[in-house]
């Protein structure tokens, strides 16, 4: 699933579509303590009966549950297979799916399994809703038909928190005094927690193999909800590939790294994703090319000894994605007191040389140079 196609079916979630029929949205309002985990309501509504107000509120945590990155808090899952077996998570979705949300108990189970492994506290709401996306084929002048489109089946599930809202001071016209007012009703706001789609929509179809994960922030993946409730191995998270990469680059060059050389790895992995077939949240580098990226960037061959020792010690010869080992929008140099951003494509004009035997960051200059928005002339 690229980003192409998960932008497309983010576009069909609005109220009023013809594309996208959601005949179902189930939901359950759990209480979680130490003691237990009790679920206080169950309801699955027929969607197309609902106010285009309440419709709306359902709609947004959907919209809230694609939200974000691919490659970053938004990741996609292979079930894994052993001995070819089928595995549990999967059928338990294709189930749910297969059923159209017409199976209430199939609902019950899935939301217990959630509570029971997803390692939740307090208040939680949790949503499935059943969608049939009519998919158009596209003409070569690229104009949408759904005459003999295909029908994309899916679950959209969230988990969202719920809250009391301190709303804070009024006036009471029985007192005549104002005071602090606290909320004693449960605010669920669009924001989930944890979510997942199934199946992805890859290649505008099912790939029943698949699963998206969408988690709040990259900060706030939920290894249980991934491999309890999902049944699939948690990875290296976005941050830690991030960290990892520069621990690497640390550690087997030492002393040696130059500003070309960095540079130079920045910029070859940044032309890598742009010249690439694959969307850029799926080019992966193994440990072979990350070290073809490094030999070809300028590494040198003492640096190059420590490679293999280094990446095995801080990334476990586990592969990386590429969106992960740079900024792909800017690359940020700092020294005390000083910050620069430098756009993709100007690196080329910064460099660092040494005057008067100082080392310095040399800024190549063109017409101008703006300060505080003022132009000045070189």
């Amino acid at each position: 699933m690229n980003k192409k196609e998960l932008n497309e079916l983010k576009r069909q979630i609005k109220w009023e579509n013809d594309a996208l029929y959601i005949p179902r949205i189930a939901s359950a309002y759990a209480s979680i303590s130490s003691e237990e985990k009790k679920v206080l309501s169950y309801d699955i509504k027929d969607f197309t009966l609902l106010s285009e107000e309440e419709g709306t509120l359902y709609l947004n945590i959907m919209k809230k549950s694609l939200a974000g990155q691919l490659g970053k808090n938004l990741l996609q899952f292979r079930f894994p297979r052993e001995n070819g077996e089928k595995n549990p998570a999967q059928e338990k979705l294709y189930a749910l799916v297969s059923s159209k949300l017409e199976d209430e108990s199939l609902f019950r189970e899935f939301v217990d399994d959630i509570l029971e492994n997803g390692h939740y506290a307090n208040h939680v709401f949790i949503t499935v809703a059943y969608g049939e996306y009519s998919v158009p084929l596209k003409s070569k002048n690229l104009e949408a038909s759904y005459e003999d489109g295909y029908k994309y089946d899916f679950i959209l599930v969230s988990v969202t928190p719920a809250q009391q809202t301190n709303i804070g001071l009024f006036f009471n016209r029985d007192t005549n005094v104002v005071e602090r007012k606290v909320n004693s009703e449960m605010e669920i706001k669009p924001t989930p927690e944890d979510a997942i789609l199934y199946p992805c929509f890859s290649e505008r179809a099912a790939d029943v193999n698949h699963v998206l994960y969408h988690a709040k922030n990259v900060k706030s993946l939920n290894p249980f909800f991934i491999e309890d409730v999902l049944d699939c191995a948690f990875p290296l998270s976005p941050l830690d590939e991030e960290s990892g990469f520069s621990q690497m680059l640390i550690g087997m060059f030492e002393d040696r790294l130059s500003c070309d050389v960095l540079t130079a790895i920045h910029e070859n992995i940044y032309d890598a994703i742009q010249e690439s077939e694959e969307d850029e949240s799926e080019l992966t580098y193994s440990k072979g090319n990350v070290r073809r990226l490094l030999e070809v960037s300028g590494a040198d061959e003492v640096s190059m000894s420590h490679f293999d020792d280094v990446y095995a010690k801080v990334l476990n010869d586990q592969p990386i994605k590429a969106v992960n080992m740079t900024d792909l929008n800017r690359m940020a140099i700092k020294v005390p007191d000083v910050s620069i951003n430098v756009k993709n494509g100007g690196d080329t004009k910064v460099k660092m040389e040494t005057l008067n035997g100082r080392k310095c960051l040399v800024i190549e200059m063109d017409d101008s140079i703006e300060i505080n928005g003022i132009e000045l002339k070189p």
